[in-house]
């Protein structure tokens, strides 16, 4: 798929890359002659935005320097591999460091006739989104498809195509199509197409809250389902730190964030849904803490987004139900989900262990009362009973039916709920639906602990 430029010395690693650009370096750690962390320090000091993957024979090669992957990360890693590996696997590494900028250039141009065309095709190769909520650029990214019935189809738009917004609202408004569709295989696309556009208008006076907070809603969800379909790929977590760094770029720059989550609606129960709306509202409660940081809050953002994870390894008829709805073995199941989910991530180098912490004590009360270890007080992460409480808090949205200040105050009324929460995180939980300008700095409400960040979360 590559023109590859090869090269065996440290020493000619430096000088191709002085000479030419190109698209990745995969650097072997063991390469001589300026070995691969000279490289590395090179690049990331010279080439800056550089994407380079690391090629291991092991991780124990990295105790001689005193390194574990994070450490590389932090060197100008994008990815780590250890070998062995197939060619596969290295495609997809690859494809998950392409920019918006190289899946346009490889846009195929349309060949002949690009008119309509009836397909028949199993429903269970498409994805669907709301009309309303596609988005792409001037150019079509893949093929676009309407529904005509089970298993039958009509491309629409061609891979190339120009987007014309008043053809897709003629299908809407004329021919009242909800849904657009297109193949499984161009859902990593839309979800990166969607995640850099986000990354363009969150700082836009001109495009409101509401409307910046229904776009990442509507990444999110189809990289959760891209997730829970194909597994968490290269390109996932990539565009899963990519939403990450957007949510603290919204925390940042909306003003009035505060009147947007008290008018957020969402009740849809989908799974997809779920983990978006417990990122939003953890990510908020973070933003209120003085230790905030843009760390503290893209790692929260990336814990909300795959806290659920373990739910892939539930029987799926499982994973829409509500504990309520289980039957005791179940239920039984059900809890082990946060064991699931940390087992998933530790076969993931680029996930570290203090995101794999928080997703194994999300579901930790402060009372003692949580699972899978029944921690109490202090020993359960600060950011996991956070997502705890959002957890629940969406829930209960979605089952109530409203409006995010009155399902808070479902939970504040509730003895038994409010003993589940560090009382400093119901507090600033409180502080995100009021005007920080009626917020003074002086104001404290009682607490029941000192709240301080985890060093392990928050390394």
């Amino acid at each position: 798929m590559y023109e590859v430029e090869v090269v065996n010395s440290g020493k000619k690693a430096q000088l191709s890359l002085y000479n030419r650009q190109f698209f990745a370096v995969i650097l072997n750690l063991a390469i001589k002659n300026h070995t691969g962390l000279e490289v590395l320090k090179f690049v990331r000091a010279k080439h800056a935005g550089q994407r380079v993957v690391v090629m291991l024979d092991s991780l124990e090669m990295l105790k001689k320097d005193d390194l574990d992957v994070q450490k590389l990360v932090k060197m100008g890693a994008t990815e780590v591999m250890v070998r062995p590996f197939t060619m596969e696997q290295l495609k997809d590494v690859l494809e998950g460091q392409q920019t918006i900028d190289d899946l346009v250039k490889n846009i195929p141009k349309p060949t002949g006739s690009t008119a309509e065309m009836e397909v028949s095709e199993s429903d269970a190769n498409f994805t669907k989104v709301k009309i309303e909520e596609f988005y792409t650029g001037k150019a079509i990214l893949f093929n676009v498809y309407i529904q005509l019935g089970s298993n039958k189809y009509v491309k629409i738009l061609y891979a190339g195509d120009t987007f014309s917004l008043e053809r897709l609202n003629r299908y809407k408004n004329e021919k009242g199509v909800q849904f657009l569709y297109f193949h499984n295989a161009d859902r990593q696309k839309y979800i990166q197409y969607c995640n850099f556009l986000a990354s363009k208008i969150i700082a836009s006076e001109k495009v409101s809250g509401p409307a910046k907070v229904k776009m990442m809603k509507a990444t999110a969800e189809k990289l959760i389902e891209e997730v829970y379909s194909v597994g968490l790929k290269p390109q996932a977590v990539e565009e899963s730190k990519q939403l990450a760094q957007n949510m603290y770029q919204l925390l940042e720059n909306q003003t009035d964030l505060y009147q947007v989550l008290r008018e957020f609606q969402e009740f849809d129960p989908n799974a997809y849904t779920h983990s978006y709306s417990v990122t939003l509202f953890a990510t908020a409660i973070i933003k209120q803490f003085e230790w905030q940081s843009k760390v503290m809050i893209e790692t929260t953002a990336l814990a909300c987004l795959l806290h659920d994870i373990g739910k892939v390894k539930m029987p799926r008829e499982l994973v829409d139900k509500r504990p309520s709805q289980m039957s005791q073995a179940e239920l039984e199941i059900y809890k082990k989900h946060p064991e699931f989910g940390d087992k998933i991530l530790s076969n993931n180098l680029m996930i570290g262990q203090n995101i794999r912490q928080i997703i194994l004590q999300h579901h930790e009360y402060f009372n003692g009362t949580g699972f899978p270890n029944g921690l109490k007080g202090n020993k359960v992460l600060s950011i996991s009973n956070i997502i705890s409480l959002c957890d629940d808090f969406v829930h209960f949205m979605i089952t109530d039916q409203t409006a995010p200040p009155e399902t808070l105050k479902r939970i504040l009324v509730n003895t038994e709920l409010v003993k589940r929460y560090n009382s400093v995180i119901l507090e600033n939980f409180i502080k995100i639906f009021v005007d920080p300008e009626k917020i003074t700095k002086n104001s404290s409400l009682p607490s029941n602990s000192r709240m301080v960040p985890h060093k392990r979360a928050a390394s």
